[in-house]
């Protein structure tokens, strides 16, 4: 690291002491632990998770989450919907991701199904999908397993969602649902 970047970080750490501002909270790191257990996996439910501040640990969420889990959801009056949670890799470069959904019933024949837009803050590590429905009129089949890919999205603040395949490096999360 450049003599410089060391002096503004250090700069920074003793601004924030002399103000009062803690540089890291044991709830920072405690939610990181979280993160450590659930990076890059996309998980799905049928029931929404309460919010991180109802819990009393990380792993008290960590144990819940795995207890609600689903790889399967049921279609009910003609929609699926689903509670979505994705653990990104790495914190968001961006403000705008993308979520393909890719069908992968045949492995051998991957086939995009489609592609949403999703709001996002820079530097998120976790993407929160409550209420996802997704229907048959959008392409999506009872029997058939779906890839949900967590993306890099454009940045450009309008127009579609980028539809051309990412490459391994664009994508932050992944987990697969079956729809029955």
């Amino acid at each position: 690291m450049g003599a410089v970047k060391l002096m503004r970080r250090w700069f920074l750490v003793g601004v924030l002491a002399l103000t009062g501002v803690a540089a890291f909270s044991p709830r920072a790191g405690a939610d990181d632990a979280l993160w450590r257990s659930f990076r890059g996996r996309v998980t799905f439910s049928d029931v929404a998770l309460a919010p991180e501040s109802t819990f009393e640990s990380p792993a008290t969420m960590a144990t819940a989450l795995r207890r609600i889990q689903r790889t399967s959801a049921e279609q009910v009056a003609g929609f699926w919907r689903l509670h979505v949670i994705a653990f990104l890799d790495r914190p968001a470069a961006t403000g705008a991701l993308v979520l393909r959904a890719t069908d992968v019933t045949d492995p051998r024949a991957p086939r995009e199904v489609r592609v949403f837009e999703v709001p996002a803050e820079r530097g998120d590590k976790e993407l929160r999908l409550d209420d996802f429905v997704v229907t048959e009129a959008m392409g999506f089949k009872r029997g058939a397993s779906y890839e949900i890919a967590i993306e890099a999205g454009r940045e450009t603040g309008g127009g579609a969602p980028e539809t051309k395949k990412a490459t391994k490096a664009d994508v932050y999360a992944k987990g697969v649902i079956t729809l029955r």
